[in-house]
């Protein structure tokens, strides 16, 4: 069986973390493993260093991404049927335009 010593992070690699975890896209989980932690360890990290506290005046401004992945790709469905709509209707006027000037001949 293998022990497994504690390791300690320096104040410094904790608030590199939590900004990088704050700052991107990707999962608490997956930002998480990048950096060789465990999720639960991060997570309880930015609630520290996230929320004011009496001694220290400046904690990290927790401020994300605009949106998330799944955002994202809702709005990119959204604008691909518009797309799709707008180009339907362009055909259409298209072959109405070819059908009027044929009748105008």
């Amino acid at each position: 069986m293998k022990v497994r010593r504690n390791r300690r992070f320096s104040a410094e690699f904790k608030q590199a973390a939590v900004e990088r975890s704050l700052r991107s896209r990707d999962p608490l989980k997956v930002v998480a493993g990048k950096l060789g932690v465990h999720p639960k360890l991060l997570s309880r990290w930015r609630c520290a260093l996230t929320k004011r506290d009496e001694q220290d005046s400046a904690p990290v401004p927790n401020e994300g991404p605009d949106k998330s992945a799944a955002a994202l790709a809702r709005e990119n469905r959204k604008l691909k049927k518009k797309l799709e709509r707008a180009e339907l209707e362009n055909e259409i006027l298209k072959k109405a335009n070819e059908h009027f000037a044929k009748l105008q001949e």
